[in-house]
């Protein structure tokens, strides 16, 4: 069997295939459930879950080294780590944060979401999905594995610096075949009617997210074959400043293309909890689409103190997508009814902290302030994944929950992570934003001459931090509760009332995703349109009219 596959066909590892009955007079086979049905299976929708699982489990580490690297700046005396073990935990907290929870988080997301928002009943390639879902799991346990081994690009140890490189490489080819599943799907897989115009917003912005950070991923993969062919020919990766040959891939502008994702969520919770829609739909594509654009890094792989005029450009222009996005998506608001639930919060909030993230970013990249390799630096990247990233991988969850796993996440947890996070990353962000104009590099010393100040912005910040990895655990504790020991409130088809075509199956979906006919796409909002004509309200594209009413 192929990569292609459709896996509907015979086989006991697939969920459809389980009341498949077996030769004459034989019971059916018993299907697969636990690790033999996740280990074995190519259905979308349990690869989607488990990489929203092992991704959030991921958060759990980051959100630990973030702690000890708070705790460290505070300078009171109590020595969590020593040497060069500092500047180790400071780039695994990013790479974990980044490589081993954000990508996989929205990879999975996508992997479940997109076949369902265009009206497929499958994803394309589902071996090739579930392959990079091992992938990924091996890379994040070898990454682990290699700083665990004192290795990293700091590292003593030959093993260590190379199983260091592998990994990341391991990921690397991993983020590309999953993206190639979901891009695949999206652009061939569409139903009739739904052209990319008519695309729903999150699966848009996977479309430009995804297909952007496939054209810079091999980028990354070829330095560390570079890194790795130094290494083992004589060259000091120390003197080779490796860590910055690496760091671009977090860093502005390149860190706004992790952000779209999470943009795209925003753009589909919005108006579905404020019971309107969007002015035009191609204008939420726009901004999405130029937020991809002047966020892909490859190119930008330069001294990161240097005063490169595209560099200056690309961080100064993504300010206005970012302003776009949010004063369209706070149109819809203002012409609709705010409902005061947890998914709306937290991609609204997600949505203020990505433009701080690019207006920080904006200063950054200002000649003559050299904020570059500051705290300030630090903050920017602080604002727009922890804060803007994050949050919306958090609305995604509360959003999508019934349709994923089939019950309601708490609302009151959803409100906790939405203030534990949003105002923990204030707290950590904004003294950041201070200490970096006046501090000579992110892991230097400062120049306030009050030390007593520095100590007080340290805290503060290390609070802020304690305050989100607060709101990490409060996410994961009510998944836990609501998801795996079956506490929540079973979903309808469409609690939500939503508006693109994932919400007219059930919750969750059954093996083909779709049991009847997948409703006509004439619009961007086709079960909206199928509820406003059963409704007796024709349907038409001014806003004003066509509101999704409750």
């Amino acid at each position: 069997m192929t990569m292609t596959d459709d896996p509907r066909t015979e086989s006991p590892t697939h969920p459809a295939t389980s009341a498949v009955e077996g030769p004459a007079g034989t019971p059916p086979p018993r299907a697969l459930t636990g690790p033999a049905l996740w280990l074995t299976t190519y259905d979308h929708k349990v690869v989607g879950r488990l990489y929203l699982a092992l991704s959030l489990v991921f958060l759990l580490v980051g959100s630990a080294a973030g702690g000890v690297l708070g705790v460290e700046r505070i300078d009171s005396g109590l020595q969590l780590v020593v040497g060069d073990a500092f500047a180790r935990l400071h780039t695994l907290h990013g790479e974990v944060t980044v490589l081993l929870f954000l990508v996989p988080f929205f990879l999975g997301l996508a992997t479940y979401l997109v076949p369902l928002q265009i009206g497929a009943s499958d994803i394309a390639f589902p071996r090739g999905s579930a392959t990079a879902l091992w992938s990924y799991v091996v890379g994040g346990i070898m990454l682990l594995g290699a700083y665990a081994a004192d290795g990293g690009l700091a590292s003593g140890t030959t093993v260590g610096t190379d199983l260091y490189l592998l990994s990341l490489a391991v990921l690397a080819v991993s983020t590309c075949l999953a993206l190639v599943s979901i891009l695949t799907t999206a652009v061939t897989l569409r139903s009739p009617g739904m052209t990319m115009l008519r695309t729903p917003l999150f699966t848009w912005s996977m479309v430009v997210g995804g297909g952007l950070t496939l054209l810079a991923t091999p980028v990354l993969l070829a330095r560390l074959i570079e890194l790795y062919i130094h290494h083992h020919f004589g060259a000091d990766l120390a003197s080779l400043d490796a860590a910055d040959q690496l760091n671009w891939f977090w860093s502005i502008p390149q860190v706004y293309l992790l952000a779209v994702p999470a943009a795209g969520v925003a753009a589909e919770v919005v108006p579905v909890f404020t019971r309107s829609r969007l002015r035009r739909n191609s204008v939420g594509i726009a901004a999405l689409g130029a937020l991809g654009l002047l966020g892909f890094g490859a190119w930008a792989q330069v001294d990161p103190y240097a005063d490169d005029l595209l560099y200056v450009i690309a961080g100064l222009a993504a300010v206005v997508p970012a302003l776009a996005l949010l004063g369209v998506l706070g149109d819809t608001v203002r012409r609709g009814r705010f409902v005061r639930k947890a998914p709306l919060l937290l991609a609204l909030g997600g949505l203020v902290h990505l433009f701080l993230g690019t207006l920080a970013g904006a200063v950054q990249v200002i000649p003559g302030l050299e904020l570059g390799g500051t705290v300030w630096a630090a903050a920017q990247v602080h604002y727009t994944l922890f804060g803007g990233a994050v949050l919306g991988a958090y609305a995604a969850l509360w959003y999508w929950a019934p349709k994923i796993w089939g019950v309601h996440l708490g609302e009151g947890a959803g409100m906790a992570a939405f203030v534990l996070t949003f105002w923990g990353v204030v707290l950590l962000a904004l003294p950041d934003l201070v200490s970096g104009l006046f501090s000579d590099r992110l892991l230097g010393a400062s120049r306030f001459d009050d030390e007593a100040l520095t100590v007080v912005l340290n805290v503060a910040s290390a609070a802020g931090g304690a305050l989100a990895a607060l709101g990490v655990l409060v996410v994961v504790g009510n998944l836990l509760a609501r998801v795996a020991r079956k506490g929540g409130t079973r979903a309808l088809a469409d609690p939500w009332e939503g508006s693109t075509l994932e919400w007219a199956t059930s919750s969750p979906p059954p093996p083909g995703n779709f049991t009847g006919e997948v409703p006509p796409v004439t619009s961007a909002w086709p079960v909206a349109d199928q509820r406003a004509q059963e409704r007796a309200v024709a349907p038409t594209d001014d806003p004003e009219v066509a509101e999704v009413r409750p």
